[in-house]
């Protein structure tokens, strides 16, 4: 039985800087999402991620109004890189490669007369290594609540619900689902917003906190920082530096215009890092 590690992945360089918190904020690139949250605007964003090992993530994605909501379309893609093929004789049969790309569409829509959004979306994922190929249909469903009086918001959210499709397929695969409880905070005297999110793996039972800030200066100047409950099981024990820092995100952004830039990068236990860069433009 196969798994599909890459759907909790980063594949939005926003996202890094948070630390894998944010599932409130609004990107239609990320896998770390709740599906009720939506940019109401009409925007296109582009990522690119680079990984350690010659792996690299890239996506695309596009936000609009749609039937009196939002509506999502993306692409992602994590590419592995190439190898060199040999059969069982040991003998050299050309170069192939191993990638992940998924295609996702969302809606959301507020309900009237309450603060409170639900959204949906449905993604079509495809792996191959060399030959290989598995194909997949997954799910994902939340619900956000918004209280103006404290600056606050509160969501819940139920992610990759789905099973493989026999279709050329040459390994079965297992999809994880998840559950992600989640709040966000904007302090009243501080340019600060807090995210917060509780991931709970429903096969595994790994349960991990994640919790990240935003602060908002002038010129339109951001900086992301984040950090989970990771820091434990990442925990090498080697080094205090990396023990402090580790599962950790670090990320500046920036707004000319009707163009957005953020820069990313996120350390693990180990010390290896990875590093992205995000462009999203107002449509």
């Amino acid at each position: 039985m196969t798994g599909f590690p890459s759907f909790n992945v980063f594949s939005s360089s926003s996202e890094l800087g948070l630390g894998g918190a944010g599932f409130l904020l609004p990107s239609p690139n990320s896998t770390k999402l709740n599906p009720s949250v939506a940019d109401s605007n009409r925007s296109f964003v582009a990522s690119i991620i680079n990984y350690k090992s010659g792996i690299s993530s890239q996506s695309i994605g596009l936000c609009s109004p749609f039937v009196y909501g939002a509506g999502t379309i993306s692409i992602r893609h994590i590419s592995y890189g190439t190898f060199d093929g040999y059969d069982e004789l040991s003998e050299y049969t050309g170069k192939y490669h191993s990638a992940d790309t998924w295609f996702n569409i969302g809606y959301s829509k507020k309900i009237k007369l309450f603060p409170m959004r639900f959204g949906l979306t449905a993604q079509y994922f495809l792996s191959s290594l060399e030959n290989y190929t598995i194909n997949a249909l997954a799910i994902s469903f939340g619900s956000m609540i918004s209280f103006k009086r404290i600056d606050s918001n509160f969501g819940v959210s139920v992610h990759n619900i789905g099973t493989t499709l026999n279709i050329n397929n040459y390994s079965e695969g297992l999809i994880e689902p998840k559950i992600v409880f989640s709040g966000a905070k904007t302090l009243a005297y501080l340019p600060l917003t807090i995210y917060m999110d509780t991931i709970i793996e429903r096969i595994s039972k790994n349960q991990d906190l994640f919790i990240g800030g935003i602060f908002n200066f002038k010129n339109n100047l951001r900086v992301r920082l984040g950090t989970s409950t990771r820091k434990i099981s990442q925990n090498t024990n080697q080094d205090l530096i990396k023990s402090i820092i580790g599962a950790s995100g670090l990320g500046f952004g920036f707004t000319a215009g009707s163009t957005t830039i953020n820069y990313g990068v996120f350390i693990y236990g180990t010390g290896a890092s990875v590093h992205g860069i995000e462009i999203g433009i107002k449509l």
